[in-house]
């Protein structure tokens, strides 16, 4: 499918997925996200690709929400015309946050407001060594999005969320690191595009529904107790201890060790 906002191309077993709308530093518009969550969707159904990278053109990751689109939806009369425009932004985040499909984030240049938070639901993070990152919303009056709330506090506790939501300071890429927000920091936006396709290819080349069933149990544990967490996991691990992967994997090991 042709897009205009956003460029889609193949790295072996890895989708790589390409904010293109630097002429507006890839700020996204309601287009913007919907063509994204298609390639997601169809990256999930395609058995050839096993994980995907989300970047930005231009030497920038996204400037978060597209300002002209955020004030129309803002004018418009319509009580609904806000919370339509939200669940459109939203049903991207779950997206990537609940995807089979391992999602990692290469940011460069700027990943501000609901970029930022977009970057958060990814499974890993690489940036370059110019990327800067903010909660920019209280600056435009108004609030964390795109999962900024939930995803924040869980990183890097509440009250350094709060600091970061509240104070609306730019944060380097190091300082990023040392707050572990990211995965790894590279010189420049080449080298840190092409460390995200390398961690791709190598989730892609792993058990793919075990690493779908990872990424659920991680996720869950966030939410829920000890309790509720170990249920989960017998609950999936039987199931895989079941699966032909599994099964291949295990013989493979015991051969070795003989």
């Amino acid at each position: 499918m042709a897009y205009t906002d956003i460029e889609v191309h193949k790295e072996g077993a890895v989708r790589v997925l390409t904010i293109n709308r630097p002429q507006r530093r890839n700020a996204m518009t309601a287009q913007t996200v919907s063509c994204l969550y298609q390639e997601l969707e169809s990256a999930e159904s395609d058995p050839e690709i096993g994980a995907v990278v989300l970047t930005g053109a231009g030497g920038h990751f996204s400037a978060g929400g597209d300002i002209d689109a955020i004030v129309q939806v803002a004018r418009d009369g319509s009580d609904e015309t806000p919370m339509k425009f939200m669940r459109i932004f939203h049903r991207l985040v779950e997206t990537v946050w609940t995807s089979p499909l391992p999602v990692v984030a290469s940011v460069s240049g700027i990943a501000y407001g609901g970029a930022f938070n977009l970057a958060l639901a990814c499974d890993l993070i690489v940036c370059s060594a110019d990327a800067r990152f903010c909660e920019v919303f209280l600056r435009r009056g108004i609030t964390a999005d795109l999962g900024g709330a939930y995803l924040l506090p869980r990183l890097v506790g509440m009250q350094r969320a709060k600091e970061l939501i509240l104070l609306t300071p730019e944060i380097s890429a190091l300082r990023a690191q040392e707050l572990g927000l990211v995965n790894a920091v590279l010189p420049d936006a080449t080298t840190a595009l092409a460390h995200a396709i390398d961690l791709s290819a190598q989730l892609a080349a792993g058990p793919r529904f075990a690493i779908s069933q990872t990424k659920r149990l991680l996720n869950a544990s966030m939410d829920g107790t000890l309790q509720s967490s170990l249920n989960l996991e017998a609950s999936v691990q039987s199931g895989l201890l079941r699966s032909n992967g599994a099964k291949s994997a295990l013989d493979s090991f015991i051969a070795g060790t003989r």
